[in-house]
């Protein structure tokens, strides 16, 4: 689908007053920025301008103090399992605060829910009515599923298929 494909097949979906409220955009790296770009131009059934996107990942580091930090990182070769806790106690407070009524919230940057293996449903029990959230995924749809950062060389993910409704879910093609 064309950015613009997309954006319309979104205001179609964010006027319905029900319904699941997680919605994905898949595409390349560059396929993604553009339309990162277009979207913020663009105006919902209301006649707002859609947000800009939000880095998840500068969220997380923002959202743990430096020097607590420091010390994770040093930690976390003997012990994994604090930093992976501490990192989703940071992701889960981050989009709380983002979201909070905001209305729609995109966010872009999720590599390190990724590398830490983060619990997802997070993301859609806390979209709802008023807080709805799209997520810029690099990845493409492959036999029959979702694989997130298909051609990075430390392993693509797969996303969990009952996440995002199918048709919450579109991918960039030009």
């Amino acid at each position: 689908m064309t950015n613009t494909e997309i954006i319309e097949m979104l205001r179609a979906r964010l006027s319905l007053p029900g319904g699941r409220h997680l919605y994905a955009v898949l595409g390349t790296y560059g396929l993604l920025a553009r339309f990162a770009v277009q979207l913020p131009k663009a105006k919902s059934v209301e006649g707002q301008t859609f947000p800009k996107d939000i880095s998840v990942n500068r969220g997380i580091l923002g959202t743990i103090p430096d020097e607590e930090f420091r010390k994770l990182v040093s930690d976390e070769a003997k012990r994994p399992e604090p930093t992976t806790a501490h990192v989703a106690a940071a992701f889960e407070q981050f989009i709380r605060s983002k979201l909070a009524g905001q209305g729609l919230v995109v966010l872009k940057d999720l590599e390190l829910v990724f590398s830490y293996h983060l619990e997802l449903n997070l993301l859609r029990t806390l979209a709802t009515d008023q807080d709805r959230l799209l997520l810029l995924l690099p990845g493409k749809r492959e036999r029959g599923g979702v694989i997130l950062f298909p051609d990075s060389d430390h392993g693509s993910y797969t996303l969990p298929t009952n996440l995002i409704a199918d048709n919450n879910l579109w991918e960039l093609r030009s």
